[in-house]
């Protein structure tokens, strides 16, 4: 404690000292800490504290954003297919959907395994306690107005540079695996269309998803639960209103329920009820017994939908506005 009364303050958010030897007080200027510490009272300390559940849930997020856009292309991919041949096996198409989620699910784990404690599932962090966290290149002070100290680094540690490597790692395990399963799985003309066109969108959106979350990977934490509530909900409304039918009758809401039990559309609605347990854990944290009550929600959309629909004819609007 002598040793650092007797230092001078370091200048700027996140510019700090490292220690070189405590016992002789030595440290070094100030300047940027290394990757794995961030600045605290003008001093680097290691970042060792562990990752809350709403971290995990942060880069469970990013993963379901890539795993759901695989299956949106997938499954558009499919609907061109299907307009030209109808001989296809539904073990394969389901292979197909099955090899994006297997990528994503490899790029992920291999990035737990990279970061420290490693071979573990476990994150040593550093707890990002504001928004400008994420943003440390906007808070390089000038000194005298003439030279910049360059303090630039990643205080979220590790969640601003572990989506960047799972990013790549998908990258990298889609381009190693699709080859593969498209020459032993998939040899089919019409399998390979899948397995192209998904690839080739893969190939736009997760550089895009890259340069979103470089710029604001800062909002995307602390907003993620409501976002997927939100988008989730409004995507179940459209998938629900255009799987039944038109015009509301004595017999629509038996066939509209029929037409929402069908493979595909069973699928997508147990994805949106997966989505709206996400939501629902990670904006609660279940810090509590009684938080996991919230989930008891997640039927409700579909309940309120059900219920509503044979007062919703849009016809009817019309016919009342006029």
């Amino acid at each position: 404690m002598n040793c650092l009364a007797e230092l001078e303050p370091c200048v700027g958010k996140y510019c700090a000292r490292t220690v070189l030897n405590n016992s002789t007080c030595l440290f070094t200027d100030c300047q940027k800490c290394a990757r794995g510490f961030r600045p605290s009272q003008d001093i680097c300390v290691p970042c060792t504290h562990s990752a809350k559940l709403y971290d995990y849930m942060y880069l469970i997020f990013m993963f379901n954003i890539t795993a759901v856009l695989h299956f949106f292309y997938v499954d558009k991919s499919f609907a061109l297919v299907k307009k030209k041949k109808n001989n296809l096996q539904d073990s394969k198409i389901a292979l197909v959907y099955t090899l994006p989620l297997v990528e994503c699910t490899l790029a992920l784990i291999t990035t737990f395994l990279f970061y420290p404690p490693y071979g573990s599932f476990k994150l040593n962090s550093c707890e990002p306690k504001e928004i400008s966290d994420w943003y440390s290149v906007l808070y390089n002070p000038q000194i005298d107005y003439d030279t910049q100290l360059n303090c630039t680094q990643e205080i979220a540690y590790p969640f601003y540079s572990f989506v960047m490597v799972y990013l790549l790692l998908v990258v990298v395990f889609m381009l190693v695996l699709r080859p593969i399963s498209k020459y032993t799985l998939f040899q089919n003309g019409s399998y390979a269309i899948f397995i192209n066109k998904s690839t080739f969108s893969a190939l736009y959106f997760v550089p895009m998803i890259f340069l979103i979350h470089t710029i604001a990977a800062g909002v995307i934490y602390y907003t993620y639960p409501i976002i997927t509530l939100v988008v989730f909900l409004i995507s179940n409304n459209f998938h629900l209103s255009s799987s039944v039918s038109e015009e509301p009758n004595k017999n629509s809401l038996v066939d509209s329920i029929k037409k929402l039990t069908t493979k595909r559309n069973f699928l997508i609605q147990i994805v949106h009820v997966y989505f709206y347990a996400f939501g629902i854990i990670a904006l609660t944290g279940l810090h509590t017994w009684f938080d996991l009550l919230y989930l008891l929600c997640v039927p409700l959309p579909l309940l309120f939908f059900i219920a509503s629909y044979k007062h919703t004819n849009p016809k009817q609007v019309s016919t009342y506005c006029q």
